[in-house]
C-alpha cells in the first residue's frame, strides 16, 4: 500500500531494505549451516569408513592368526605322530636286536663305555633279564677298558635288576652311576630325531 506521506514512505523503504538484509543474511547463514552439516556428515562418513576398515582388518588379522594357529597345531600333531611312529619302529628293531646272539658284543661295549665314564677302580653292573650279563662279559668289558684307557677296573654283578634293556654301572656305594640303558641312550638323541623328522616334513611339504 502506497502512502503520499514522505515520512511513511521513507520508513517503509527502510523497512524493506532491512528485511532484504535480514533475508540475505538468513540465506547466507542457511547456506553456511548446510555446508557445515554436509562437511560434518562427510567427516563422520569418512570416520565410519575408516573405523569399518580398521575393524575389517582386525577381523582379517584374527582369522589369519587363527588359520596359522590351526596350521601350526596340525603340523605339530603330524610331527608328534611321525615321532611316535619312528620311536615305535626303533623300539621294535631294538627288541629284535636284543634277541640276536651278536647283541652280546654290544652289551660288552656298553659296560666298558659306562665304566670309563664312571672312572672308578671298582664298579657294579646292573642289567635286566632282557639283556643278561655273564661273568665272561664282565671280564671282556674290563679288558676293553684296559685296552682303551690303560686303566684297570674291577666289575662285579649288581643283584639289583633293571626293567629295560642295557646296563647301568654304579660305584660300589651306589652314590654315582653311569646309565647306559637303551631307552636312556635313545632319549639322548631325541632332539636330533625330531630335527630330522621336521626337516623331512618340511621337504615333503615343499614339493
Amino acid at each position: 500500500m502506497n502512502s503520499s506521506n514522505p515520512l511513511v514512505s521513507s520508513i517503509i523503504s527502510d523497512a524493506k531494505e532491512k528485511a532484504e538484509e535480514i533475508l540475505s543474511s538468513a540465506r547466507s547463514e542457511e547456506k553456511a549451516i548446510i555446508a557445515d552439516a554436509q562437511e560434518k556428515a562427510r567427516k563422520e562418513e569418512e570416520s565410519e569408513e575408516r573405523s569399518l576398515a580398521s575393524r575389517l582388518e582386525q577381523i582379517r588379522l584374527r582369522k589369519e592368526s587363527a588359520r596359522k594357529s590351526i596350521d601350526r597345531l596340525s603340523e605339530l600333531r603330524a610331527l608328534d605322530s611321525a615321532y611316535s611312529e619312528v620311536m615305535q619302529e626303533v623300539a621294535d628293531r631294538l627288541e629284535e636286536k636284543m634277541k640276536a646272539p651278536e647283541f652280546r658284543s654290544v652289551l660288552v661295549s656298553l659296560i666298558a663305555e659306562a665304566a670309563i665314564g664312571l672312572d672308578k677302580k671298582e664298579a657294579k653292573v646292573s642289567f635286566s633279564d632282557k639283556t643278561p650279563v655273564s661273568q665272561d662279559m664282565l671280564r671282556e668289558a674290563e679288558a676293553e677298558v684296559k685296552r682303551l684307557t690303560g686303566s684297570e677296573v674291577k666289575l662285579v654283578e649288581d643283584p639289583a635288576r633293571l626293567i629295560g634293556g642295557g646296563v647301568c654301572v654304579s660305584s660300589m656305594d651306589g652314590k654315582v652311576s653311569y646309565n647306559n640303558q637303551l631307552d636312556v641312550r635313545i632319549r639322548r638323541f631325541q632332539r636330533d630325531i625330531k630335527r630330522i623328522i621336521q626337516e623331512e616334513n618340511a621337504r615333503e611339504n615343499s614339493r
